[in-house]
């Protein structure tokens, strides 16, 4: 499992004054960055290998201006060339504030067709299968 610390920042906010549900995948998005890293270490553009298949977003509670929330990141399912990605949202008062999910899809852009998942890169995912404790449920 992965953990990334996030600051709300003035801009992530609508006119409502909390953040906006499109600013919540960018969080998410932002939470894969290690888990980008076991397929692209240098996270070059130039060699990227990854696609997202699907995504979604449960809004649990709202999240505002300089608020510090932390994204929990963890691999759920691993297939053949794809495999699911879970998140949730937490704040400093152990509320849990979203809960989300991306099917990833290991990808070759110059052939433009999935590639299967290599050994060693389903073994590094296996390593990040254990979600947070208490974390309430998909919808």
């Amino acid at each position: 499992m992965f953990k990334t610390d996030i600051i709300v920042r003035f801009n992530d906010c609508d006119s409502l004054g909390h953040v906006n549900n499109a600013v919540y995948f960018t969080y998410l998005e932002e939470a894969r960055k290690e888990l980008f890293k076991i397929f692209n270490p240098s996270l070059s553009m130039k060699s990227w290998n990854l696609i997202v298949a699907s995504t979604q977003c449960d809004f649990l509670q709202e999240i505002v201006y300089a608020q510090k929330v932390t994204v929990y990141t963890w691999v759920s399912q691993i297939g053949k060339s794809s495999f699911d990605v879970e998140h949730a949202i937490h704040d400093n008062n152990k509320n849990w504030i979203a809960r989300g999910k991306v099917v990833l899809v290991s990808f070759d852009f110059n052939e433009r067709k999935s590639v299967p998942l290599k050994e060693e890169i389903q073994e590094q995912l296996f390593k990040h299968q254990d979600s947070p404790v208490n974390v309430p449920s998909l919808k």
